[in-house]
């Protein structure tokens, strides 16, 4: 036989099981109840009426043994009057040497019967002197029980005696028993089955809920719950976890549905944002093949816009390429920074750009700090790039900038972009850092506008340096935003701890 078969005795075990684990669970639950129940009061029943029996059959033999103890003058007596013997005693008075018999039946209503008397030889009165046994009765289906003995009458002749009491009143208590164990089993079995079945029905009413709520779950209604409970078992605890884990599930498909309706409206926005420039380059094209562009000069303007029009479009695909990259969470190279330096050098790039600006470094405690952190050095210079630029494109020209850069909490540093221009509205605030989002929609694309990506690259960058962004209005008028970094010696802790 290999490993692989089944022997023939479990195959049969598995028939028979299979009807029953076809039931319901409530049904199967109920039934091992009755089966453990019958075999119990089955048990119960079979051991009282055995120690019932005995404890009669002991008291009759006993009363045998008390009837069978004559001495040899009593046997002598006994054959002439029977005295000493009780009247629903059968007795038997055999004399081996001619096999006459002396019988004397009793007088009660069980007289048409006698005790079917073996044959007996003084060797077998040896073996079994006032042993009881039972034999059964000439006439009907009763029982006796009997002893034998041997003596010696009056005359010398030696004799077997045989006295025997009818069973009669034993096998009817037991028969009144067996049916009195009866009636009481099924009553119990009737009553138990009745309390078992509502028990497991309320048992099982938790989990017929979890089971309607899977269901309406199924259907589409991620809100619904399990019905709390203030029992302390463990449907309940099961309840709690459930709750929980439909909790969680119900905020992933929220964020699935947010995360895709991103996913549609930036793929809706970038296809419209390759649209224009592609657009522009397909006419200026097609106007020079039609040659409608002749002269030199406007050859050269067709050629500068088409060039114009390209690094747009590579710049927003460099943008898309690093924000797909920071969605995926790919690693980048930590070392300690000094935001100071980065802060000072965005500064100076940002006047060589617009001389006519006043833009100012400070510290945010009064004197400027070293403030150190771990990150990438190339993308915490494009955060402070962009938030610099972002300032200097959405402000009038001319309008002061500032630039702090401190800590105001034990291992957090901040560095806030503060403008005096016309600030960000309230209800734009929540939303300058999403995915070609602009706050002035009539603004025209490729006229000083920007992507829409600036922001969102920093809110990315910031996010992946375990970091915070936000903005808020200046005082007087303006926007600031503010980059919360954890700094290099709070970091190293978080790891070693």
């Amino acid at each position: 036989m290999t490993g692989e078969q089944v022997p023939a005795h479990r195959r049969k075990v598995e028939r028979l099981a299979r009807p029953f684990e076809a039931l319901p669970l409530r049904v199967r639950l109920v039934a091992v109840v009755l089966i453990l129940l019958f075999v119990s009061l089955t048990l119960t029943g079979v051991t009282a009426l055995f120690l019932m029996r005995r404890s009669l059959m002991t008291a009759v033999d006993a009363d045998l043994r008390t009837a069978a103890g004559p001495t040899i003058s009593q046997v002598a007596r006994t054959l002439d009057s029977r005295r000493g013997i009780p009247t629903n005693y059968a007795t038997r008075f055999i004399f081996p040497t001619d096999g006459t018999v002396i019988s004397g039946p009793p007088s009660t209503a069980e007289a048409r019967q006698h005790p079917r008397v073996p044959k007996l030889t003084l060797a077998d009165i040896r073996v079994r002197t006032h042993e009881p046994f039972t034999v059964s009765s000439t006439d009907g289906d009763g029982r006796w029980r009997m002893v034998a003995g041997a003596g010696i009458t009056t005359d010398g002749e030696a004799v077997i005696y045989a006295i025997a009491v009818p069973l009669f009143d034993v096998d009817a208590s037991i028969t009144d028993m067996k049916e009195s164990l009866l009636i009481i089993g099924l009553g119990v079995m009737l009553a138990c089955a009745l309390i078992g079945w509502f028990a497991v029905r309320r048992a099982f009413r938790p989990l017929t809920q979890i089971e309607d709520t899977a269901a309406a779950i199924a259907g589409g209604d991620l809100a619904r719950r399990v019905p709390e409970r203030t029992a302390k078992d463990e449907v309940t605890s099961l309840s709690r976890s459930l709750n929980a884990m439909l909790a969680q599930i119900e905020q992933s498909f929220a964020v699935r549905e947010a995360s895709e309706e991103r996913m549609r409206q930036f793929v809706a926005d970038a296809s419209h944002e390759l649209r224009t420039p592609l657009a522009a380059v397909r006419g200026y094209a097609e106007l020079f093949r039609q040659g409608a562009v002749t002269k030199p000069e406007d050859v050269a303007t067709a050629m500068r816009r088409i060039e114009d029009e390209a690094k747009r479009m590579g710049v927003l695909v460099d943008d898309l390429l690093l924000l797909a990259r920071l969605d995926d969470e790919r690693p980048m190279t930590f070392a300690p920074i000094d935001l100071t330096v980065l802060a000072a050098d965005a500064v100076q790039d940002a006047k060589a750009l617009d001389p006519s600006r006043v833009i100012t470094l400070s510290g945010l405690n009064g004197d400027l700090q070293p403030t150190t952190v771990e990150g990438d050095e190339a993308r915490l210079r494009q955060v402070l790039t962009n938030l610099v630029g972002n300032a200097v494109n959405h402000t009038p020209p001319g309008t002061p900038l500032e630039v702090a850069v401190g800590s105001r909490e034990r291992g957090r540093a901040l560095l806030e972009v503060r403008d005096h221009g016309p600030g960000v509205d309230p209800a734009a605030a929540r939303r300058v850092f999403e995915r070609f989002y602009r706050a002035d929609p009539s603004r025209m694309r490729g006229h000083g506008g920007g992507n829409g990506l600036g922001l969102a690259i920093v809110a990315a960058i910031v996010n992946a340096h375990h970091g915070k962004v936000g903005v808020a209005q200046t005082p007087g008028g303006g926007a600031t935003f503010v980059v919360d970094l954890p700094t290099a010696n709070s970091q190293t802790a978080s790891s070693k701890g």
